[in-house]
């Protein structure tokens, strides 16, 4: 038996999914079916049924979640060459946080503290479960998850910025988002996705319809498209640090409802580790420092609009929110 395949069945088991397991690791779903249907016949039953969204475990399955588990965890101890003296910190994040923002704060934590991290992304469901099921201790993402178990700190917003090829008339004068209307949209990640629902949703304020030509869930891939003119998109504006080189050109909105939450979550049971709570203080410092380094003047270019006002840009930065959750118990963030 393959225990790359156990390790296989235990991630589509917590995400309940094939394609979005085959997406998290980067492999083609063919590849993940083929080593599913080979431990299934390894075992000599099946461990998931298929359902029209996503696969759901066997009885047996079910049995074996605990075996897997126990044999995953041996592995790893095998693998070690020395017992591991630091502590571990696992990290789960939406795909815009990774490409910027986590890099930027795990930088921060490896220079202040021993720690060996363990960093995926995933979309907000994963977020959901893991945090429930306590198999993560923080999580970065871009939408609230309200729940009594789930502790909730609220970080400063960024601001949502449209991007155009840097070669287009809006470049130079933007005629607003009524415009909007005639360009094909390449839209951030799936029909579900919170970025995506909240870009949709203030452009419908605005009586905008976009037609989407395509949906990509990569910050770089929509920066490529949008550079060869396959159509404008919509990304959060701390994403936006390269768009010079990579050929497009930034268009900032005056309105602070273009604006995306930033919050980092953690399990209630993990409230009282050490390491939980020094990281969100490093964390902390990093958003402040942001905010104190950011020049309201000179955020993104301008390109014929008028400058963001101090509610829509990264200027507008303040102090973490520690957010209590509806139902929690008194001093529950």
């Amino acid at each position: 038996m393959d225990t790359r395949d156990v390790a296989l069945f235990l991630a589509i088991a917590r995400i309940g999914s094939i394609t979005r397991a085959a997406e998290q690791l980067f492999l083609s779903q063919s590849t993940v079916t083929a080593r599913l249907q080979r431990l299934e016949r390894t075992l000599g039953y099946p461990v998931f049924i298929r359902t029209p969204t996503g696969v759901q475990l066997t009885p047996q399955g079910q049995r074996l979640i605990p075996l897997a588990e126990r044999m995953a965890a041996l592995e790893e101890r095998m693998l070690q060459s020395e017992p591991e003296s630091a502590p571990i910190l696992r990290v789960l994040s939406g795909r815009a946080f990774v490409s910027v923002d986590v890099p930027a704060c795990l930088a921060r934590v490896v220079r202040q503290l021993a720690v060996h991290l363990k960093v995926r992304m995933g979309l907000y469901d994963d977020m959901l479960h893991a945090l429930l099921a306590n198999q993560v201790d923080l999580c970065f993402f871009g939408e609230p998850i309200y729940h009594p178990h789930v502790c909730l700190v609220e970080f400063p917003a960024d601001s949502i910025d449209l991007i155009v090829p840097a070669d287009h008339p809006w470049a130079d004068q933007f005629p607003g988002l009524p415009a909007l209307a005639k360009e094909p949209l390449i839209a951030f990640g799936r029909a579900n996705a919170p970025f995506r629902k909240r870009v949709l949703r203030l452009l419908a304020r605005s009586g905008v319809y976009p037609a989407i030509r395509m949906e990509l869930d990569s910050i770089d891939g929509i920066k490529a498209m949008v550079s060869h003119g396959l159509g404008v998109s919509f990304l959060p504006r701390r994403t936006l640090h390269d768009a010079a080189y990579k050929g497009i050109a930034v268009i900032p909105f005056d309105d602070p409802a273009w604006q995306r939450p930033t919050f980092v979550a953690y399990p209630e049971a993990v409230r009282d580790r050490p390491l939980v709570q020094q990281v969100l203080d490093i964390i902390s410092e990093y958003y402040q420092e942001l905010a104190h380094a950011t020049d309201c003047s000179a955020a993104p270019p301008e390109n014929g609009s008028a400058p963001a006002d101090d509610a829509a840009s990264s200027c507008a930065l303040k102090p973490p929110t520690l957010r209590r959750t509806p139902g929690a118990p008194p001093g529950h963030l």
